[in-house]
């Protein structure tokens, strides 16, 4: 990434804008969005939420537990057919974000209290509304992309 007084390029030979005043909102880039004033995100929350999400491992976990509801570390695993320590660095950023919520069961019937991870309503949000919608309208317009860039 390139970078100069006004302008950040980016590898494949875009670039973004940079604001004029520095102080005017955290990512330093003109991005044209308008939170609420009460709003209890900011834009830089935002963009990471979805940073997280479309992480391979991540968005896996996000489609387990929407179809799920909930599931325990060592259910995902067997869902997800991955080892359980391979989870919980994704489950953390999850979590991080606000995107998964992770609840303690003292009633499992044993003397261990279980462990399980439900999605939020920002995680369903940003799954259902952001990524799968996102993905399907990229999708429908790939046709007409690939003739507009590829000229």
């Amino acid at each position: 990434m390139t970078n100069s007084s006004d302008r950040v390029s980016i590898p494949d030979g875009g670039s973004l804008r940079r604001r004029d005043d520095p102080n005017e909102g955290d990512n330093g880039f003109d991005l044209d969005v308008e939170l609420p004033e009460d709003s209890l995100f900011d834009l830089d929350d935002y963009l990471k939420m979805y940073e997280v999400a479309s992480k391979p491992k991540q968005y896996l976990i996000l489609e387990a537990l929407a179809e799920n509801n909930q599931l325990s570390t060592s259910e995902l695993s067997m869902v997800l057919g991955e080892e359980d320590n391979a989870l919980h660095y994704p489950l953390r950023t999850l979590k991080d974000v606000a995107l998964i919520k992770n609840r303690r069961d003292p009633n499992t019937g044993t003397e261990e209290t279980y462990s399980y991870y439900e999605l939020t309503e920002l995680g369903r949000i940003v799954l259902t509304e952001g990524i799968r919608e996102g993905v399907q309208i990229l999708a429908r317009q790939e046709a007409s992309l690939e003739d507009k860039y590829s000229k």
